[in-house]
């Protein structure tokens, strides 16, 4: 089925904005606020909107608008990314408009044309769920910061965790506390950062002559939900792991509640570590061990390089590579066998 090409009139009857001044919003006219120009933008991007004048023929205007594409404003981890990388950019005279692509792939590249599109200062991509993007990425003619992802052939700025690292040293710490079971929550198979975990948990196994199971492997979408679910699947298990890893603090939180409802108790029964460390994991109640992203460093290494790019034109791209960190808590304790 054909696409539905959208004008603009057809924003202008969904925000109850008059033409002209959606006219102006898109072509960088003034005579427009900036927010009533963020939210037009935002909204022409969000249904796909395409200028009527192909992108490569209009002028270009000087735009202080940079793109945030992330996954899920939803989770602690994006929030916080975000948050600090807006307060940088802000202190530059720059406006940051968050893109939410809930994993979506075309949503995605919707998004990252429209950067270009709509004449944005800068992009900054925090998920990439297809490495088809990897091209349109590259050939962006505006500054751009690939977080916390790698994809093929691109050798722009990027800073990211040592993912695989970050697996290995998840399992290490479970493997020193005496487990020789260990099952794995994965996140999405496209998601390199994901993978790449995954690939450091398995040589972690390997290194110690653990075995792997693959009834003991499951995948989430990263969210609270998702946890909740593999719980039920966890627990219908004859033969359990003594040790989960988990994909992020978000469904850990949910897998953990599930599996207490299912009368197993952590860590007694169960030892779980996580990956992210966002704010939550050390309340009370929760205190969940996790691997830390150093999430606000991440951040302003990301911001900062978008601004070299906007400040210094073509310089020499960098990437960064932060190491992780284990953060002991108390949903991880000694092998214990079971009565």
């Amino acid at each position: 089925m054909k696409r539905k090409e959208y004008n603009i009139t057809d924003i202008s009857n969904a925000l109850n904005i008059s033409r002209a001044s959606v006219s102006r919003a898109l072509s960088g006219a003034a005579g427009v606020s900036d927010k009533l120009r963020a939210r037009i933008i935002q909204y022409a991007n969000e249904i796909g909107y395409q200028p009527s004048v192909p992108a490569s023929k209009s002028p270009k205007r000087k735009s202080n608008f940079i793109a945030l594409v992330l996954g899920d404003i939803r989770n602690p981890f994006y929030a916080e990314l975000s948050y600090t990388i807006q307060k940088i950019l802000v202190k530059h005279n720059y406006t940051v408009m968050i893109f939410n692509s809930d994993y979506d792939a075309a949503r995605e590249l919707e998004f990252i044309q429209g950067a270009d599109n709509f004449h944005f200062a800068g992009l900054i991509l925090i998920t990439a769920q297809s490495d088809q993007l990897s091209k349109t990425i590259s050939t962006l003619p505006i500054p751009k910061v690939l977080v916390n992802r790698i994809l093929p052939d691109y050798t722009g700025d990027s800073v990211l965790t040592d993912n695989f690292q970050a697996g290995y040293e998840a399992a290490l710490h479970l493997i020193n506390l005496g487990h020789k079971s260990i099952g794995f929550i994965g996140g999405h198979r496209t998601s390199s950062a994901a993978v790449q975990r995954f690939d450091g948990f398995l040589q972690a196994l390997q290194n110690y002559s653990i075995p792997y199971r693959e009834d003991f492997i499951w995948h989430s979408n990263l969210q609270l939900e998702a946890g909740y679910q593999i719980a039920d699947s966890f627990l219908a298990l004859h033969e359990k792991p003594s040790a989960i890893i988990s994909v992020n603090d978000m469904t850990s939180y949910g897998f953990i509640d599930g599996c207490r409802n299912g009368g197993l108790r952590i860590p007694e029964d169960l030892s779980v570590i996580s990956f992210d460390d966002i704010p939550f994991s050390n309340l009370q109640g929760i205190q969940l061990t996790t691997v830390c992203q150093h999430t606000i460093e991440m951040g302003g290494k990301a911001a900062h390089l978008l601004l070299k790019q906007l400040e210094n034109g073509n310089s020499q791209p960098e990437r960064i590579i932060l190491k992780p960190t284990v953060v002991v808590r108390q949903t991880t304790a000694a092998f214990t066998p079971q009565k």
